[in-house]
């Protein structure tokens, strides 16, 4: 038999990417991040943006992890996404109840600010607290300054939404920034 050629080495295998450790500590920025994806996540679904699909595939993941009951509403879901980020926020207390919600808007500056806050105080039934300094990690972009204005409609009822488009609009024209909300 003829000298065969020796075979050719195998290629050698891609680089694999190192592993991480398994076990990793959370960090207070871990929290702070997911703490802001619930915010605009609650942001979206308040406003109406979400997918129905997406809605309803929210309301199953928190069922399974049994923060919500089986057969939930949108308003069922939104209020069990602020309680999840105000647990977090807490490192794991249970969030006091109120039956009502705090909106949170950003500025850049403390005019517009300030501006924000007179319209919105000027608005019959909201009690607007600040402008005060943003709170470090709630934010992204360049906000520099926050209000927090006070909502007594239950959430996702026509009177809350026609107060949220207010405020949605009146921080609009103030190029404000929407920071989620607390129950």
């Amino acid at each position: 038999m003829p000298d065969e050629p020796a075979p050719a080495a195998p290629e050698p295998a891609p680089p694999r990417r190192p592993r991480r450790p398994a076990a990793r500590s959370v960090r207070p920025t871990d929290i702070a991040a997911v703490v802001r994806v619930l915010s605009a996540l609650q942001v979206h679904l308040l406003s109406g943006d979400l997918p129905p699909q997406l809605t309803s595939s929210l309301g199953r993941h928190l069922v399974t992890a049994g923060l919500l009951e089986a057969g939930a509403t949108p308003a069922d879901v939104l209020l069990a996404l602020d309680d999840l980020a105000a647990r977090l926020r807490s490192g794991g207390e249970a969030p006091e109840v109120s039956g009502e919600t705090r909106h949170l808007v950003g500025f850049v500056t403390r005019e517009q600010a300030d501006a924000f806050a007179a319209g919105a105080a000027r608005r019959a039934g909201d009690e607007v607290t600040g402008p005060v300094a943003a709170e470090e990690g709630r934010w992204v972009d360049e906000v520099q300054w926050q209000v927090t204005v006070r909502v007594t409609e239950p959430p996702m009822s026509p009177a809350f939404d026609a107060r949220i488009a207010g405020l949605h609009a009146l921080a609009d024209g103030l190029h404000g920034h929407l920071g989620g909300w607390e129950a």
